[in-house]
């Protein structure tokens, strides 16, 4: 790739930097930090950014393909395409803003950048990072990672939630004093920032962090030193993201970020405060599954939206994502779930995500799982819905019939389940609740039949 603003004898100086970033030498016009300052390797990333398995793709291929933007090598052949034309020339837009706002130029990031993700990720090349081999050279993958990690860059800035009067830079942005192309892609398309948000989450389409993490580490001002790229990126995901996905605040370190889908999978993980008991087996198990919704909600088990508190009791509730489903008092609780396109795709994405890398858990197939079990036919999908538990964003005929054909995985059931044990209650009190219906009505009749062999013997006696 080539910078828009410097197209001549771009390749020469890339392939001179390259060459440099192979060696041991460190020149780099003042664009590196010190070696107490490296940023170590997140310890997941020696299995590379992974590929779809083919049987997982096959059920839904648009699920996990880009609409407006292409992150990575994976895709690198419809980069061109009119679809994501106009985000790649933002690309390049967006390292000359970083450039311009840290008062630097092309090819001294360019250098400083191969050389520390070179000795960063300790690999002989740059093809490593990817799980599979990509049809490209050391050069062109260098290329790729600096402008989309630029981009990613660029995008997580203006979603600091921090940034206040004292960002000069970003002040003026905000105002439209600059920042005249994002301006017109925000006025003139606004839907399609959040086709990049959602794009820039999909299992294919990832770059290591540790590349956007070097790239912001060369290229912040001293305004930026406080800035915190997890807490600006949630920031990102709460406003794009569909609404009852909001992350949680449990504190993430930077340096374990593998990529943009792990950050968010990590931050929708349920409250571990919440489900203490998730690695304990289940005292019994149930003689049957999980009813549909109004089977449960006939037996006399409520079903209830969970929501957040208002302030100032929020400070009293322990926070919650919409994995966070809990039963207690025959009452079940479960967030809120906006069901759109957008929400199903990402559930999809993330359960490939617990599919295809080691050490995941199985939480999101987990709840797609029971989420499908109380969602049999139209009658629970009404039901749900005038719960508020399912907020539709489309009007087919039956709405999450869809969720339910797209997000169906094979579960293994095991105590990892961490909806197990809130299972095993619901079925134990609705077994419980109907054992004392079924002895009261046994006691109804008797009694009913005492007194009518009573109400005969009178009768017999005045006759």
């Amino acid at each position: 790739m080539s910078s828009p603003e410097q197209p001549r004898g771009q390749n020469a100086r890339t392939r001179k930097m390259t060459a440099s970033a192979n060696g041991d030498t460190d020149e780099t016009s003042g664009l590196t930090t010190p070696r107490s300052h490296e940023i170590p390797l997140c310890s997941s990333h020696e299995n590379g950014i992974t590929r779809l398995p083919e049987e997982i793709r096959s059920r839904d291929p648009e699920a996990y393909h880009p609409k407006a933007v292409c992150i990575g090598p994976y895709f690198r052949s419809v980069r061109n395409s009119p679809s994501f034309r106009r985000m790649e020339q933002h690309k390049h837009w967006c390292v000359n803003r970083l450039l311009e706002r840290s008062n630097h130029s092309l090819e001294p990031l360019v250098q400083a950048f191969l050389l520390r993700l070179s000795k960063t990720i300790k690999t002989k090349s740059f093809q490593q990072i990817y799980a599979e081999p990509v049809d490209m050279t050391e050069e062109e993958i260098g290329m790729m990672l600096l402008f989309d990690g630029c981009f990613i860059v660029h995008f997580l800035l203006r979603h600091d939630p921090n940034k206040g009067a004292e960002h000069e830079y970003w002040t003026k942005l905000d105002a439209g004093l600059h920042d005249h192309e994002y301006e017109t892609l925000q006025w003139e398309r606004p839907w399609e920032w959040s086709l990049v948000a959602i794009d820039m989450l999909l299992l294919e389409n990832q770059i290591p962090f540790v590349a956007v993490r070097i790239l912001f580490d060369i290229l912040k001002t001293e305004h930026d030193k406080a800035i915190d790229l997890t807490a600006c990126a949630r920031n990102m995901f709460n406003k794009y993201l569909p609404a009852g996905m909001r992350t949680s605040t449990r504190p993430i370190r930077c340096q374990d970020v593998r990529c943009l889908l792990q950050l968010l999978y990590r931050s929708l993980l349920p409250n571990p405060k919440l489900h203490t008991d998730l690695m304990e087996p289940p005292p019994k198990r149930p003689r049957t599954g999980i009813d549909p919704a109004k089977k449960l909600d006939t037996d006399g088990v409520r079903i209830t939206r969970r929501q957040q508190w208002r302030w100032p009791l929020s400070h009293f509730q322990e926070p919650f994502t919409f994995l966070d489903i809990v039963f207690s008092h025959g009452k079940v609780q479960i967030p809120q779930l906006e069901v759109s396109d957008a929400s199903i795709q990402l559930l999809q994405n993330l359960i490939a995500f617990e599919k295809c890398y080691q050490g995941t858990t199985s939480h999101v197939a987990n709840y797609a799982a029971f989420m499908d079990a109380l969602n049999a036919d139209h009658h629970d999908t009404e039901l749900l819905r005038r719960k508020s538990i399912f907020d539709v964003q489309f009007t087919p005929a039956q709405p999450e019939l869809s969720l339910r054909r797209r997000c169906k995985q094979d579960v293994d059931p095991s105590s990892e389940n961490y909806l197990s044990r809130m299972m095993v209650d619901m079925v134990l009190y609705k077994e419980a609740r109907a054992g004392r219906k079924k002895t009261q009505t046994s006691m109804s009749d008797t009694a009913f039949f005492a007194v009518l062999a009573d109400f005969k013997g009178e009768k017999t006696e005045i006759w």
